[in-house]
């Protein structure tokens, strides 16, 4: 139906326009008509008039896959589509990452994805649409296209992303361009033969369209067939079904664009971003992501990003809600990360082959507090464990923790959140490997956390699990208190000679001391005992002392000292000393 009455190039002046969002071809605008009915604009760019009829033709597609259309608006350089309020969610937001949907789900909606393509496109004035998983709703079993277009797409605006539509559907892996041999990506051989085969013919550039719809169309699968994908245990998020789509939450997968960001200058910024952090020191700001619906929603920000690098931001909430940053790799099933639950407690977690493995918690020690706000850092080196921060801004209390070594790969950074939930200035800093992070990570204390969890607060650091904490070169002393009460060891110790010899200290409950060798067995080396009279609750002061006279460990609180020292028969240069702690130490800054 063509809208009557209409002065060209002023639709404007009929609605009252709320909102709008660009994509690819044409823009996206959230308007209430004079009725007060809510209404959406799809304002299509035209390059030269339509044939007689095109219009009518528009409002008839209601039962192809597209977004329904209440009236077509005609205007000298532009078609406008009046859509009703639309009801759905992106599947960009419905495919589980790397689990995808069962392979009787996936064919049938890519048919009638594929079929509506090839129809629109076969018209007297061709309708071109993307088949990107952003511009595909899925209204219960119903999949539509939301955008249209009289232009066809170029590959960099969409053209190609049918292509890997299929790919995406069963693995829940988006790709962005050809894999240089798809037979040898894993994601493509855990698929059974038929879909195997469909994936693969989708993929080739010599194949149309057309050509891959008939195949589709022919293929017979059993009614229970699996991919071979094991489900993820315990995943933090679950997409939900049905939700009534606003502005934003259409394009939701463009949330990290910002609510009036486009899919184009999306890419452009990827491309940006991959060029800044291909080189060590490379570094990438990305704009604020900020969550606006109840259920819980993951957004990826823009580059694939590998090597070793840090990942920073600020968390604010208004109220208790689930939060993670996690890093998910583009090409085997490895993330990891670390998650607020609904309470604000902290845990890290690792996802491995189809299963989460949760590693370390915060116990009752730190919290995710509403209006406050919070600085989280992950430091990733290749083959070494992962690191988090997480830094009140006011108090300065800080929870550290170190996780387990991931398998390598390339990442995406992820941010989950719901309502009320701000990640804020984002971004990703390339770093020079392990000297880099080590000298970044607790630059300002005397000491390293090496595993293990520990808040720290008023220059103490209280470490809550079993940890190992390493002394940073040239120190020859620290302090250290236990609980008041406390009845464990105070104190272990091991450490590292520059020749590779290592050395261990004891101090047992029962108050003696041991400097030892490790060797093929225990060489003990001296012998010590402290005074009963020693207070775990109070604060005692531990020397090294190391070199070619003498090698000594001294314990001292208030007047009450104590050593073991030994005679060393060569060169003595300790390089590492390590700390190792029960749960209940607190190391004091002096």
């Amino acid at each position: 139906m063509k809208s009557q009455g209409m002065k060209k190039g002023r639709y404007y002046e009929r609605f009252q326009v709320k909102d709008s969002v660009t994509f690819y071809s044409g823009h996206l605008v959230s308007a209430q008509s004079p009725d007060g009915a809510e209404v959406f604009l799809q304002e299509i760019p035209l390059e030269q008039p339509l044939s007689p009829g095109s219009a009518e033709m528009l409002s008839g597609l209601l039962h192809e896959h597209t977004a329904p259309v209440l009236d077509v608006i005609e205007e000298e350089d532009r078609i406008v589509l009046v859509h009703p309020p639309l009801s759905g969610e992106p599947l960009s937001l419905l495919v589980s990452p790397r689990k995808g949907m069962e392979p009787i789900r996936a064919l049938t909606i890519y048919r009638q994805l594929l079929h509506t393509a090839v129809r629109l496109s076969a018209m007297d004035d061709p309708i071109y649409t993307t088949l990107d998983p952003r511009n595909i709703i899925l209204d219960e079993n119903r999949p539509f296209v939301l955008f249209v277009s009289f232009k066809p797409f170029s590959k960099e605006n969409g053209e190609e992303k049918w292509r890997y539509l299929l790919h995406f559907l069963l693995t829940g892996i988006q790709l962005e361009e050809r894999p240089a041999n798809p037979e040898k990506e894993k994601s493509i051989q855990t698929l059974p033969q038929p879909l195997k085969n469909l994936v693969l013919a989708s993929m080739d550039p010599g194949k149309t369209m057309k050509e891959v719809l008939d195949s589709a169309e022919s293929m017979t699968l059993p009614r229970k067939i699996s991919t071979g994908r094991k489900n993820k245990k315990q995943r933090y998020w679950l997409p939900g079904l049905v939700a009534v789509v606003a502005i934003v939450s259409v394009l939701a997968g463009l949330e990290f664009f910002g609510d009036k960001g486009s899919a184009i200058a999306g890419a452009e910024k990827e491309k940006q971003a991959e060029a800044q952090l291909s080189k060590a020191g490379g570094h990438a700001s990305f704009d604020n992501v900020v969550f606006q619906r109840q259920r819980t929603k993951s957004v990826s920000l823009p580059p694939s990003v590998q090597g070793s690098f840090r990942v920073q931001g600020q968390l604010t909430q208004a109220s208790e809600a689930p939060f993670a940053l996690s890093l998910e790799s583009e090409n085997i099933e490895s993330d990891f990360g670390v998650r607020a639950d609904k309470n604000g407690a902290l845990h890290l977690y690792q996802y491995v082959n189809g299963e989460t493995f949760k590693l370390a918690n915060s116990k009752n020690s730190f919290h995710i507090q509403p209006n406050k706000r919070y600085a989280i850092t992950i430091f990733y080196v290749p083959n070494h464990p992962f690191r988090v921060s997480i830094k009140e801004e006011k108090s300065k209390k800080q929870w550290v923790a170190v996780g387990k070594v991931p398998m390598d790969s390339v990442f995406k950074v992820s941010v989950e959140g719901q309502q009320g939930t701000s990640f804020n200035q984002p971004n990703i800093t390339k770093l020079k490997g392990e000297k880099a992070v080590a000298q970044a990570w607790m630059k300002q204390f005397p000491w390293t956390l090496m595993e293990g969890t520990g808040v720290i607060e008023d220059h103490q650091f209280k470490l809550d699990s079993e940890s190992r904490v390493d002394l940073k070169p040239g120190q020859e002393q620290f302090a250290f208190q236990r609980t008041k009460n406390y009845s464990g060891d105070p104190l272990r110790m091991e450490m590292e000679n520059a020749d590779g010899n290592r050395y261990q200290f004891n101090w047992v409950r029962n108050g003696s001391m041991e400097l030892a060798r490790l060797d093929y067995d225990v060489q003990r080396l001296a012998l010590g005992a402290m005074s009963r009279s020693w207070d775990p609750g109070k604060k005692s002061t531990v020397s090294i002392v190391g070199n070619t006279q003498e090698f000594t460990v001294g314990v001292k609180q208030g007047a009450l000292k104590e050593q073991v020292q030994h005679q060393p028969d060569g060169p003595l240069s300790l390089r590492t000393v390590t700390i190792l702690s029960q749960p209940g130490l607190t190391l004091i800054d002096q």
